[in-house]
C-alpha cells in the first residue's frame, strides 16, 4: 500500500482531476452535548464518543449500549496497551476496563477539575492540567495511582518593554519511549499597562521538553494573532512513529517534523486547502484524515490525488477503525458512520476500467476488468470485516462471475487481486 493522505474538506476543488463520489452512510445518531473526541475500541466493536460522558456506540447498528459521565474537560484516552481508558469524574482520575465496563478507583480527588488527559504510549502514565487558565502540567503513574511530578511554565515575563502572560493550550507525549512532551503555549502582551488594544498580540508556539529532566530542548513558532492578522492555521498531531509530528501550520501546507533530529524532513503542499480540523493516522502511518467535509485521498510520496468522497458535512472530528473499513465522523453532537475501505480509494484509476453488474444483486455478479492474469484471487467480507468467502478462479479474458446467492441480504466488500487488490461494495438483495 502506498503512502496516502486522506483529507476531509469543505468543498470539492475544481483543480482536482478526480471526480468526487458520494460516500455511503451506515448510520447517523445524536450523541451527548458536543463530541470532543472519537475512537474505536481495539476490537472495533464499539465507537467511543467523548462528550459529557464516555459513550459506547455499537458499530454496525449505531445503538448506544453504555455510557459513563465524565468531567466535561477531562477527555481521556486508552493507556499504553489499550486495556483501560483513563478519564476523570468529580475532579478525580479514574480507570475504565472497556471490555467489562468496570470502573477502577484509587486516585485521590484533586482540588479542581482536570483538563485533557494524554496518555503515554510506552508506559502506564498520563499527563493533565488542573483548573481554568492552567500553568502546571502534572504527570500521574497509572499503576500507583499517584502524581509523579509536574512542570510549571513561566507565568509572566518582560519582553521588549512589555509585560507578557503565558498560558497552556495543548500538550502530548512525543518519542517512541515517551522521552519528550510538547506544550502549545500562548504568549499575550495584554498585561502591559496602558497598552492600546490595537497593539495586543498573541504568539502561539510549541515548546518541546525532556520528560526526564523537564529541560526545554526545542521550540517551534506557530502563528501570531494581532489586530491586523487574526487568521491562523495550526493543527499538530504525533504520528505513529512517535518521533515525528505532522503539522498543518501554513495555508496549503502540511509539514513533517522529526523531534530527535530537530528538523523538517518533508512538506506536503497543495493550494486547495488552508486548514484542517483533525488529523488522523491509520495503524501504519499510511494515511492522514483531515476533516473538512470532503475526503480527499493523497499519495504522500508523490503528492498525487487518488480519490475524493463527498461527506456533505463539515466534520469536527473523525476516526478510522482498526481494520480500516469504517470511519466515524462528528458534526457537533451528531455521529455519522461510513463504510470506507482504504484499498477502494487506492486503486480508483483501475476501478474506472471495471464494470460490475448487476449491483445490487440477488445471485450472480458479472465482473469485467482490465486484467491479463490467468488466475485471479478474490475475497468477500461482510460489513463487520469478517471473511465469508475467498478463492482463486480462472480469468476468462477479463471476465469473472461470482455467486452471491448463498449470502444473506446486506452489504459486502469484494476484493479482487489482479496485480494489486481492488475492493468493491456489493449489495445483496
Amino acid at each position: 500500500m502506498k503512502n496516502l493522505l486522506l483529507t476531509l474538506m469543505l468543498v470539492v476543488f475544481a483543480s482536482t482531476t478526480i471526480k468526487a463520489i458520494e460516500i455511503d452512510t451506515l448510520w447517523l445518531r445524536i450523541a451527548g452535548a458536543g463530541v470532543q473526541e472519537l475512537d474505536f475500541t481495539p476490537d472495533d466493536k464499539y465507537v467511543i464518543a467523548w462528550t459529557n460522558a464516555i459513550e459506547f456506540w455499537e458499530k454496525q447498528q449505531g445503538v448506544k449500549e453504555f455510557s459513563i459521565p465524565i468531567d466535561v474537560k477531562a477527555v481521556g484516552d486508552f493507556n499504553y496497551n489499550k486495556e483501560i481508558l483513563v478519564f476523570a469524574k468529580d475532579s478525580t482520575p479514574k480507570l475504565l476496563d472497556w471490555e467489562t465496563k468496570d470502573i477502577i478507583e484509587g486516585f485521590e480527588k484533586q482540588e479542581t477539575f482536570l483538563g485533557r488527559i494524554r496518555t503515554a504510549k510506552s508506559k502506564n502514565e498520563f499527563m493533565a492540567t488542573k483548573g481554568h487558565h492552567p500553568k502546571v502540567i502534572y504527570f500521574w503513574d497509572i499503576n500507583q495511582k499517584q502524581i509523579l511530578d509536574s512542570i510549571e511554565i513561566m507565568k509572566e515575563f518582560e519582553k521588549n518593554n512589555q509585560k507578557w502572560g503565558r498560558s497552556i493550550h495543548e500538550y502530548d507525549y512525543v518519542g517512541n519511549n515517551d522521552e519528550y512532551f510538547y506544550i502549545r503555549i500562548n504568549d499575550n502582551n495584554a498585561l502591559t499597562s496602558g497598552l492600546n488594544p490595537k497593539y495586543e498580540v498573541d504568539n502561539f508556539s510549541y515548546l518541546i521538553y525532556s520528560r526526564e529532566t523537564k529541560e526545554l530542548v526545542d521550540s517551534l513558532f506557530a502563528f501570531q494573532v494581532s489586530f491586523e492578522n487574526y487568521n491562523h492555521v495550526d493543527k499538530m498531531v504525533v504520528m505513529n512513529d512517535r518521533t515525528n509530528l505532522a503539522w498543518n501550520n501554513k495555508g496549503g501546507e502540511i509539514n513533517f517534523y522529526n523531534v530527535i533530529q530537530k528538523r523538517f524532513y518533508k512538506k506536503f503542499f497543495r493550494n486547495d486547502f488552508s486548514m484542517v480540523n483533525d488529523i488522523e493516522f491509520n495503524n501504519d502511518d499510511k494515511l492522514i484524515s483531515l476533516t473538512y467535509g470532503v475526503i480527499n485521498v493523497f499519495d504522500l510520496d508523490n503528492s498525487g490525488l487518488f480519490a475524493s468522497f463527498n461527506t456533505r458535512s463539515s466534520y469536527g472530528q473523525c476516526k478510522l477503525s482498526q481494520n480500516k473499513q469504517f470511519m466515524i465522523g462528528s458534526v457537533g453532537s451528531i455521529l455519522i458512520m461510513h463504510p470506507v475501505t482504504l484499498t477502494s480509494v487506492e486503486t480508483n484509476a483501475l476501478k474506472s476500467q471495471t464494470t460490475i453488474s448487476p449491483n445490487p444483486t440477488s445471485s450472480i455478479v458479472n465482473i469485467e476488468l482490465n486484467c491479463s492474469e490467468p488466475l485471479v484471487d478474490y475475497k468477500i467480507t461482510d460489513i463487520n470485516g469478517a471473511t465469508v468467502s475467498q478463492a482463486t478462479i480462472a480469468n476468462q479474458f477479463g471476465s469473472l462471475q461470482i455467486d452471491f446467492s448463498a449470502y444473506t441480504t446486506g452489504v459486502y466488500f469484494l476484493t479482487i487481486n489482479c496485480n494489486e487488490p481492488m475492493t468493491y461494495k456489493i449489495i445483496k438483495e
